[in-house]
């Protein structure tokens, strides 16, 4: 197949516009944000308790002990003031509505009661999807790149075995996309190149255990499965008679880490605490860069990327809630947070890559309101605000003193002299830090 134009900046171009077609992913945007009012206010510490449709996420097995048909709606706002080599780094689409619904199937006889659905989502207001792929030395936090750029639906089945005993389970699928692909170079006067683009579909779990042993006392485990979209775009070309074929691809596109959720949650009065332990593998992590192979006759060139970029990381957040009883229909509910999440970057000395992270301190507060006989269903309003304050980091660049320069190292153009005329964006040290806010209003209706 012939094709016209091309090249590894097109071909990038391509990849990240083409994926916007995709029709679902993981649960990027929650993981980062939290998922609706209760649980931004509660910094995510909510595998135990969640038992409506947010437990499609959480903990699916805490749907199996939910109860009733409830339905909630929530606009959610990411607000960055981050910052790399003092520059601002902001949010690519802040903004986003997360969905929530959970139902018993009306089954009789020994299944009654025991079997519920639920769903969690995440709409984007403008694409099902943006992914954006950096310059390989551009600086950029790539714990909080790509992750709030997607479309989510996660349906969930749980079963209740005991009175305090559920199973549950969801699906994340992200849509493949293969075909041909148009990309307009602009008005500079170069051919339109034709593309074929091919990204494979990708299904992940998410899996979980709810156990009530005496009232008042809630345990959850929750399992989250890996996510990432492998793509690929193939260009093939004719430039004065001489054939050139360029691919270009990423293995861990929207990338999110398997992970792993034990919670512990017990009610003393009108008050309940929760506490979460998470780990996440992001070891598995081949960073956020595309790889591009071009050949023609005669020449291969293939680009070499940094491996082990990321380490797996353990976290704790802690969440308390207090009820208030306002009137003989009314309740309000106020929630605070705080956690603490180590960096997920490895320590080790970068050369070109200029990828910044730091140790995360997560805190939030919140409250919801419920108004109940009012109406013939219960109506729902809460507001949430958190914060994930990321600690400076820092780091000199060492500068490569002699040909071949090392993986470590940064060099300048001239190959004779690589001390001099280093131009890396991160020369001569590496600077990050500042904070991440989410705010999210919801409204929902029990009926």
């Amino acid at each position: 197949m012939r094709r016209r134009g091309g090249g590894a900046a097109t071909g990038a171009a391509a990849l990240a516009s083409v994926l916007g077609l995709a029709s679902a992913a993981h649960a990027g945007a929650f993981d980062v944000e939290g998922f609706g009012p209760e649980g931004v206010a509660e910094s995510n510490a909510r595998a135990a308790r969640a038992d409506d449709g947010t437990a499609a996420f959480y903990n699916p097995g805490g749907l199996g002990l939910g109860r009733g048909v409830r339905v909630s709606l929530a606009p959610t706002l990411g607000v960055s003031r981050l910052s790399a080599q003092g520059k601002t780094l902001p949010l690519a689409d802040p903004f986003g509505i997360a969905l929530a619904f959970d139902a018993t199937i009306p089954f009789e006889g020994p299944l009654k009661d025991r079997i519920r659905i639920g769903f969690a989502g995440y709409l984007p207001p403008t694409a099902a999807l943006h992914l954006i792929a950096h310059p390989s030395d551009q600086p950029f936090f790539p714990y909080y790149d790509n992750r709030t750029q997607r479309l989510l639906l996660v349906p969930a089945l749980a079963v209740r075995i005991l009175d305090g005993l559920a199973l549950g389970v969801g699906f994340n699928v992200l849509g493949g996309v293969s075909g041909p692909a148009s990309v307009t170079t602009g008005a500079s006067g170069a051919p339109e190149p034709r593309l074929d683009l091919d990204a494979a579909t990708a299904v992940a779990v998410n899996a979980g255990v709810r156990f009530d042993p005496v009232p008042g006392l809630r345990l959850g485990f929750a399992f989250r499965q890996r996510f990432s979209a492998p793509a690929v775009v193939d260009s093939t070309a004719e430039i004065a008679g001489i054939p050139l074929s360029i691919s270009v691809a990423t293995r861990s596109a929207l990338f999110d880490p398997t992970t792993l959720v034990a919670a512990a949650s017990v009610d003393l009065g009108h008050a309940a605490v929760e506490l979460d332990a998470t780990y996440a593998v992001w070891s598995a992590y081949q960073g956020p860069w595309v790889t591009v192979h071009a050949t023609l006759p005669g020449v291969d060139v293939g680009s070499a990327l940094p491996a082990d970029v990321a380490r797996d990381v353990v976290s704790l957040r802690g969440a308390g809630t207090y009820r208030f009883d306002v009137g003989a229909r009314s309740e309000l509910v106020v929630r605070a947070s705080g956690g603490f999440e180590p960096t997920m970057l490895k320590s080790g000395q970068q050369g070109t890559t200029n990828l910044v992270d730091g140790d995360k301190l997560l805190a939030g507060l919140g409250a919801t309101f419920a108004l109940r006989g009012f109406l013939p269903a219960t109506l729902r309003a809460g507001l949430g605000a958190s914060v994930q304050r990321v600690f400076p980091s820092t780091q000199t660049k060492k500068v490569c003193a002699l040909s071949p320069c090392g993986a470590d190292t940064v060099a300048g153009p001239d190959a004779a002299r690589p001390d001099q005329g280093i131009t890396n964006p991160g020369y001569p040290k590496l600077t990050g830090g500042g904070a991440f806010w989410s705010i999210s209003l919801g409204l929902g209706v029990d009926l």
